[in-house]
């Protein structure tokens, strides 16, 4: 297995998650005792956070001062006040939101970045715009993965038969294998999605700004243009030219992270999906901001 692939499925985040105040129980928001109202985990990058809300919640449940019937339902997380969608893998939003480029984080940014990763848990009956309620728990979360998956395969081979052919213990094995953290069992049913070389229609890409506003760019990118392999700094300079220029040199003020590792501009698009796309099928590419000191 490659090794590269093995590593970027291994990789995790320290989360600290804490219970909004007003859900928490009077005596407990009004207590000084700092080890109450939050919860520490490891999440893996390649996953979605609100596959951890039942552990979350079970392990806070007994010092909140509402009745919790769902694990799901009406639950988001925030990050300083901004809300944070379940819906990307939690690794591309932990390297946008924090908008530092990670040879920084421990420098500059170190309580909330490269140690532990603060959020804010929140309940209510109105989730905000930008989140997607989950009505339906896991098989939401399956039927939205899968989903993905469907869009990338079209983008990849012009159609989502490789998806839609799946067997039903191959589909099931796939689901299983991100629930349980399997890359012996994800990656050969992954394999037969992703095409040829030559077959490669365009490359599923996900861009994630969050500043000077949280966005999400969906670029159409070849492998091969004019007979020449896409480079990652072609794609950033047409969709940012205001950030990036298509040569190495230049004096960029962002700098492309992908599952946590500063990618070249020089890298070939094609290569760094086969090695570091996440687990929807999509390459996750967060954009950022370089210290001044650092520009050149």
């Amino acid at each position: 297995m490659d090794e590269v692939r093995d590593r970027v499925w291994r990789g995790s985040l320290n989360v600290r998650v804490s219970v909004c105040p007003e859900l928490l129980l009077t005596e407990l928001s009004e207590s000084q005792d700092t080890n109450l109202g939050f919860v520490n985990i490891i999440v893996p990058r390649d996953c979605y956070l609100a596959l951890y809300l039942p552990n979350i919640i079970q392990k806070l449940e007994s010092q909140l001062r509402i009745s919790v019937s769902d694990y799901y339902s009406g639950w988001w997380f925030e990050i300083e006040g901004a809300r944070m969608p379940w819906n990307f893998p939690v690794g591309a939003l932990y390297d946008s939101s924090t908008g530092l480029n990670p040879s920084n984080r421990s420098s500059l940014h170190q309580e909330n970045s490269v140690h532990v990763w603060h959020l804010m848990l929140r309940h209510g009956q109105h989730i905000p715009n930008g989140v997607i309620p989950l009505k339906n728990g896991i098989d939401q979360i399956r039927e939205f993965w899968m989903h993905q998956w469907k869009q990338a395969c079209y983008i990849l081979n012009g159609s989502a038969k490789q998806v839609m052919s799946l067997s039903k213990p191959d589909t099931l094995t796939f689901w299983q294998s991100v629930i349980h953290r399997d890359l012996t069992k994800f990656e050969p049913i992954r394999q037969k999605i992703i095409p040829m070389p030559n077959a490669v229609r365009f490359i599923p890409l996900r861009i994630h700004v969050a500043l000077p506003d949280v966005r999400l760019v969906e670029p159409i990118c070849k492998a091969v243009d004019n007979e020449r392999d896409v480079e990652l700094g072609d794609v950033l300079a047409r969709e940012f030219p205001e950030w990036f220029e298509a040569n190495e040199e230049s004096s960029n003020i962002a700098k492309p992270v992908i599952q946590g590792i500063e990618v070249p501009l020089s890298a070939l698009v094609w290569e760094v999906y086969q090695q570091l796309s996440s687990f929807d099928g999509f390459l996750h590419i967060s954009l950022c901001l370089q210290a001044e000191n650092q520009t050149v």
